[in-house]
Parts: structure tokens; C-alpha cells; sequence
């Protein structure tokens, strides 16, 4: 992994936790929810890395000021079978300079009930977001939507389709484009400066990595001994990737494409996605977070370490201080008491 001016070690207890978490942050519980989050945390901390994503599928450029606004993703369903009210939320939907409205999906695999979901999603954006004008046609305008897939290149459509029939016997065609997350090189998300997609990466690489369940249930020296070849391929894998996203950020910035901000915020999703992923191998995730930790801390980070360390050697020697003053206390009291001891009685 890479050299550093100081080495990270997590602590057992840590590394306890993150595989007892199976690799997730605290506040979520499933893998779903991880990636949700990173795209969310991604567009909400700076939007404008969705700028070239929008490009990419639909081919429409804004300008540099142009305003993102994250729109609420949750809408009220009534049950036709149950007349229950549920809630149904999509991943993100967005308005560009108050009118181009936008709906992404996030998907780890593909499956055929994927199209449905979305049509149901855009049917109620376009509901909750039209513009009501008196004395005019009322226009349902769906979104500009499209489907991340971030697990897979080869089963997955370009577009999702499904035919629409209406009372009058029209058909309409709605479909639904699609970006295979996986089917992009380092070197084709630099060109297209379609950084948002790098804290997806690493799961190409999840496939490859034993597990430490499989390493212990192998009793062949020589099947042992290719599973940890595995593992060392991984790091370095990782390694390389890990580097050669850094020397992309710092060109980005370079270029005026990202900020130093832009840089730590995809770094510090990436950590997450790359923990995730090497959960289930011990050293690998200890490896990666020795990679991953230092490169995300602020040059004052150091520096409030070492105040921190300062602070407590301080508390620790006036604690033993105050040990020390109360044990010369007693002692001096237990001399006391001695002294008019012999006073009175003299020596026995």
C-alpha cells in the first residue's frame, strides 16, 4: 500500500466493528442504503458534479452558474388492494435553474421490475412538481431520468422500455436511459470529468477478494496459497486504483474542474465504498484503511493531534500530581500524629 508519513492502525475493537457492521457506516444497515447515500451526500455537498453525469446521458450543457435545487423524493401511495397510504421515496430528483427537472436512480443489478419503478416515480414527480397556470392546458411533464447501474455491464439494456397505451388507443414509448457505473475507465471519467462515478468503482473489484471465511475453510496448502496470492493481487489492485484517482482529482483541479473540497468530499466516499467491500478480508480493510486515512486528513488535523496528545499528557501528569500531593498529605499527617505520639509518651 501507499508509504505515509505515519502509519494508521486501526484498533482491534475498531476493525471489530466495522466487520461487525459489515463494512457500513453507523447510522445505515444495508448496502443499498450505502450507496444512496454516497450519491446523495455527493449531489447535496456539491451539485455541480452532476453537470457532466447530465451530459453524459442527455447530452445538454449548463452553464458554470447554473443552480441545482434537490427536490423531495418521497410521495404518499394509496394501495388499491389494501387502501393503505404508503410511501414510496426514489434516490434523487433535482430542478436545474428552476425548470429542467431530473430523476436519478441508483442500482446495484438489473431486474425487470426496475422500469416499473421508475414510471411510478416520474408519474408522481410530475405530479408533485408541475406548474399549474390558469386558463391553460394542464401538461404532465415527466423528468429527464435516468438509471445508475453500478454492479454489472453485459445484462444491462440501454434503455429501459415500456409501451404505454391510453383509452384512445395511442401507444406512447417511454423510455429510460441507462449508465453502466462499471463500463468506465479512470482514464474515461477524467476525460468526460465524470468524477461522481468513482466512489462506484471499487465494486469491480469485490468479486476478486477472498473471504477470511474461505481462507479458513481451505485445507489445501496449495488452494491457501493461491487465495492469499488473491488477496496480494487485490492490494494491489486497490493500491493503483486508489493512486491513479488521486493523480485524476489533482488534474481535475489543475483544470479547474473540481476544488480541494470537491477532492476530500469523493475521497472520503470513496473510503467508505472501498471499506465496504473489503470487509470480509481482515487485512485487506486494514490495509485500506492505512491507505485511505491519511490522505483524507487536513494538514490541521496533525496538528490538533498533537494538541489533543499535549492536553491529555497534561491531565495525566496533574492527575499524578494530585496523587502525588495527597499520598505527601498523608504521609505528612501520619508524621504529625508520630511526633505527638512521642510527644506525650516519649520513645517506648
Amino acid at each position: 500500500m501507499a508509504n505515509t508519513r505515519h502509519t494508521y492502525q486501526l484498533h482491534s475493537k475498531e476493525i471489530e466493528e466495522i466487520i461487525r457492521n459489515n463494512g457500513l457506516p453507523d447510522e445505515i444497515s444495508t448496502e443499498t442504503q450505502l450507496w444512496d447515500l454516497i450519491i446523495k451526500k455527493a449531489t447535496y455537498s456539491s451539485p455541480k458534479l452532476l453537470f457532466p453525469l447530465i451530459y453524459e446521458v442527455y447530452g445538454k450543457k449548463y452553464p458554470q452558474d447554473s443552480t441545482i435545487v434537490p427536490l423531495s423524493t418521497e410521495y404518499s401511495v394509496e394501495r388499491s388492494d389494501t387502501k393503505e397510504i404508503s410511501i414510496i421515496k426514489a434516490d434523487l430528483t433535482f430542478q436545474v435553474n428552476n425548470s429542467d427537472l431530473y430523476h436519478f436512480e441508483c442500482e446495484i443489478t438489473y431486474d425487470g421490475q426496475i422500469t416499473i419503478r421508475m414510471l411510478e416515480y416520474d408519474l408522481h414527480a410530475a405530479l408533485a412538481f408541475r406548474s399549474d397556470t390558469k386558463n391553460t392546458q394542464l401538461v404532465l411533464e415527466f423528468p429527464k431520468s435516468a438509471v445508475l447501474f453500478l454492479q454489472g455491464t453485459t445484462k444491462i439494456p440501454d434503455y429501459l422500455n415500456c409501451q404505454l397505451k391510453f383509452q384512445d388507443g395511442s401507444t406512447h414509448a417511454y423510455r429510460v436511459p441507462t449508465v453502466k457505473v462499471q463500463s468506465y475507465t479512470l482514464e474515461e471519467i477524467r476525460e468526460k470529468h465524470l468524477c461522481l462515478l468513482i466512489p462506484f468503482l471499487p465494486i469491480r473489484f469485490r468479486r476478486q477478494i477472498p473471504s477470511d471465511r474461505k481462507l479458513r475453510s481451505v485445507k489445501s496448502p496449495e488452494k491457501q496459497h493461491n487465495l492469499e496470492k488473491k488477496v496480494q493481487k487485490s492490494k494491489e489492485e486497490l493500491t493503483s486504483f486508489f493512486r491513479e484517482t488521486i493523480l485524476i482529482l489533482d488534474q481535475e483541479i489543475a483544470e479547474g474542474f473540481l476544488t480541494e473540497t470537491d477532492k476530500k468530499l469523493i475521497l472520503m466516499l470513496l473510503q467508505k465504498s472501498m471499506l465496504r467491500i473489503s470487509y470480509r478480508n481482515r487485512n485487506l480493510c486494514q490495509e485500506v484503511y492505512n491507505m485511505t486515512e491519511p490522505v483524507l486528513k487536513l494538514p490541521t488535523d496533525e496538528l490538533f493531534e498533537v494538541i489533543h496528545e499535549r492536553d491529555a499528557l497534561k491531565r495525566a501528569c496533574s492527575k499524578k500530581d494530585s496523587e502525588i500531593a495527597d499520598r505527601d498529605a498523608r504521609l505528612a499527617d501520619q508524621d504529625a500524629k508520630l511526633a505527638e505520639y512521642k510527644r506525650r509518651y516519649g520513645d517506648l
